[in-house]
């Protein structure tokens, strides 16, 4: 592969979408990282639709903690978007090791100020999370990865099921629900990461993705530990699970920080002069979404507020947290194609409930919906990064058979196992395009097990069986010779 200009040293990352590479811009001698968009899915288009996209925002917008774009174009039969390369590594990274209060709050301001600026263009990201912060050579942290950002103007979605794209564990409440998303989803993820800085650990964990995306909805927000309680209330202000109990916008999260940081530093001068120096924190009705512009109201809303917040979750937090087991952490999801390649070809699958059968999951019937919402939003993003059916219990297989163990009659489950052996039955003649036919058969059995009446794996199967009868029947004749 050739992009004019660009001399490729090396592949850096790979996702379900594009691959990104280190490159030399020629005619300027410097670094930057060209992230090639795959058109080897299905799905091009869309993808197309969503590569050009990203390029577009970020280009956009101008901003110090916001990665710049350098260029967007087609070369042959791949588009390419050029960025600056950032060599301090991200921001997952470091969460391998201590991060002090101060450092914390540093971050979150310059992310916050990236976000404000994203969003007073109308643009909302969508997957804040520690992967996408990352760190130039002087430390200072950029945000990236606009790959499923939207204008908030736009009268819909590039895809259809753009509602539920993002990151499990960084995800706002509203982003598994369908209805508009604003900017308060980033600030809610902003404020998710700041707790794992402060504690080192996701404030809500389980075995089950589908746990975790509850957990999110209906949990409480979680408890610093003493040493930082003084963050406690801006955190109550980042996580609030209803949008209106919010900061209203990112302008509101760095100024009610920017007040923080007067009370931290008035208590330290009032601390070092021996004296007993009253300070106050801002008021919370100030920052927030629910209160009208220019009503008067007293202090007790806010002490309410906490009051019913901390109720109403202390019931679930309690069954949550007792029936859960805790022991491992959610993986980011940040698999890719070639992951695939790592199936064991003979795998069996675990039967389809058949259409008209009766449920095998009993659920209740209240959490029904939100559950099989969860379950649809996980078992696309699967199929998009062609996690099909491993890892375990993290694939689209897993996801659309859940989905059909709630709902035998789940239209979109049905579809959804069909897409998994058209993919199947890409890798499959891949495969045999490359002449390894042990693990395009492997493919072969796979898609069909998902899907018996795909034509295309059927004559790709009589196919790899005439390919083989082929190289026996040469086999036979050089020994006789």
């Amino acid at each position: 592969m050739e992009i004019p200009g660009y001399r490729i040293e090396k592949t850096i990352g790979e996702g379900g979408m594009a691959t990104a590479y280190l490159a030399v811009q020629e005619s300027l001698g410097r670094l930057a990282v060209l992230k090639v968009l795959n058109t080897n899915s299905r799905d091009t288009k869309e993808n197309v639709e969503r590569f050009l996209n990203e390029g577009r925002i970020v280009a956009s917008l101008n901003h110090p903690h916001i990665i710049t774009i350098y260029d967007i174009g087609i070369a042959e039969d791949f588009m390419f978007i050029s960025m600056e390369y950032i060599e301090g590594g991200d921001l997952r990274s470091r969460l391998k090791h201590s991060i002090s209060a101060k450092e914390a709050i540093d971050i979150v301001k310059k992310i916050c100020s990236g976000l404000d600026a994203a969003h007073k263009k109308g643009i909302v990201h969508r997957d804040v999370k520690p992967g996408n912060i990352l760190f130039d050579k002087k430390g200072e942290p950029l945000l990236t990865d606009f790959g499923i950002a939207k204008r908030l103007t736009m009268d819909q979605d590039l895809t259809t099921t753009g509602v539920f794209l993002g990151s499990p564990n960084y995800m706002a409440p509203e982003q598994a629900e369908d209805g508009p998303i604003d900017g308060r989803a980033d600030i809610y993820a902003l404020g998710v990461i700041l707790y794992e800085m402060l504690t080192g650990q996701k404030p809500y964990k389980s075995e089950s993705v589908i746990d975790v995306i509850v957990q999110h909805k209906q949990a409480p927000v979680p408890t610093l530990p003493e040493e930082h309680q003084i963050y406690q209330q801006l955190l109550n202000l980042m996580m609030a699970k209803k949008r209106k109990n919010r900061f209203r916008d990112a302008s509101s999260v760095l100024h009610y920080i920017h007040h923080l940081e007067q009370v931290e530093s008035n208590k330290s001068a009032a601390e070092h002069a021996g004296k007993n120096k009253k300070v106050t924190m801002p008021e919370d009705r100030v920052f927030t979404s629910h209160v009208v512009p220019g009503k008067k109201t007293g202090k007790w809303p806010t002490y309410v507020l906490t009051a019913l917040l901390f109720l109403t979750g202390a019931g679930f937090a309690f069954v949550s947290y007792l029936n859960s087991k805790l022991t491992e952490e959610i993986s980011t999801l940040n698999t890719n194609q070639a992951e695939v390649a790592n199936l064991d070809p003979m795998v069996k699958l675990a039967p389809i409930p058949a259409v008209g059968s009766v449920p095998t999951k009993v659920t209740d019937p209240a959490e029904v919906e939100e559950v099989s919402k969860a379950l649809g939003w996980l078992a696309r993003k699967s199929l998009e990064e062609f996690r099909l059916t491993a890892p375990p219990k993290d694939n689209a297989y897993y996801y659309y058979s859940r989905l059909l163990e709630i709902n035998p009659d789940n239209k979109a489950a049905r579809r959804g196992l069909k897409l998994i052996a058209e993919r199947f039955a890409y890798l499959a003649e891949k495969d045999l395009a490359e002449n390894k036919y042990e693990s395009a058969t492997g493919y072969i059995n796979i898609g069909l097990q998902i899907d018996p009446e795909n034509k295309t794996l059927k004559e790709l199967k009589m196919l790899t069986a005439t390919s083989k009868q082929s190289i026996f029947d040469s086999l036979r004749k050089l020994f006789k010779s």
